[in-house]
């Protein structure tokens, strides 16, 4: 049986490792052979058992370089591509209420990790995508990055830049349904998950947010239910369509 090839970018996130868990029961339930590679930006303590791990710094465009190239001598196939990472606080501070918070360096930082980083790694990928039956590429996106939604403002560099991201997978979607085989190249929206990246933000919530888990057992049905068909759209993780 022919193992299905599968790549994780931000495979230590809290979403990104429970995808890699939902492969992994997969594969162990149904006998289907799993090769797994993923990215991390520092070695993981805790190793995920068949997972090939390859450090990136989305920021860095040698470092995301230089996965493609690992990736290239490693295999010569990927069927699912899916790119976990996301950046909204940290190291340049909290997202921005008002226009006055603006700063350039956390804008650039912003459209590093949440922009050009996937887009620069799903470019090395292409090669390998390009040779499976139906390559799956999925960006975790944000609704809040929906211009059309946008109703209360605020968070400029995480909409800003997972706006762009949502054009770019859009772009990248049209060029690559001219390939022999087309694949589906989707943003997906997961929904406000429990996660260092949204723990600031959920206390508020009068509904609880989702458990990773919960996030990625959705997540892996969503991806197993794409089709070509739903190329270059903005989903939510049930595959009802967002507006861009």
């Amino acid at each position: 049986m022919e193992a299905i090839k599968v790549f994780v970018a931000g495979g230590t996130g809290a979403i990104g490792s429970a995808l890699i868990g939902q492969y992994q029961q997969w594969s162990r339930s149904t006998g289907r052979p799993l090769e797994l590679y993923a990215t991390c930006r520092r070695r993981p303590t805790h190793l995920e058992p068949a997972t090939t791990w390859l450090p990136v710094d989305f920021r860095d465009s040698d470092s995301i370089a230089e996965v493609g190239k690992q990736l290239a001598n490693k295999t010569t196939t990927l069927d699912h591509w899916i790119c976990c990472t996301g950046y909204l606080h940290g190291e340049f501070g909290l997202p921005e209420k008002a226009l006055k918070s603006v700063q350039g360096d956390k804008l650039a930082g912003d459209f590093a990790v949440n922009t050009v980083g996937p887009l620069l790694l799903l470019q090395e990928c292409l090669g390998l995508l390009k040779k499976a039956r139906l390559a799956k590429a999925v960006f975790l996106s944000a609704q809040v990055g929906s211009i059309e939604d946008n109703s209360s403002g605020g968070w400029y560099g995480y909409r800003m830049s997972k706006a762009a991201l949502n054009m770019g997978v859009r772009c990248a979607a049209i060029e690559c349904a001219r390939w022999r085989q087309p694949p589906a190249i989707v943003a997906i929206h997961p929904g406000t998950t429990i996660s260092d990246l949204s723990q600031p933000f959920t206390m508020r919530r009068k509904a609880a947010p989702q458990t990773a888990e919960q996030c990625a057992a959705q997540l892996f049905s969503r991806i197993h239910a794409l089709e070509a068909k739903d190329s270059g759209t903005f989903q939510r993780l049930d595959g009802s369509v967002l507006p861009w």
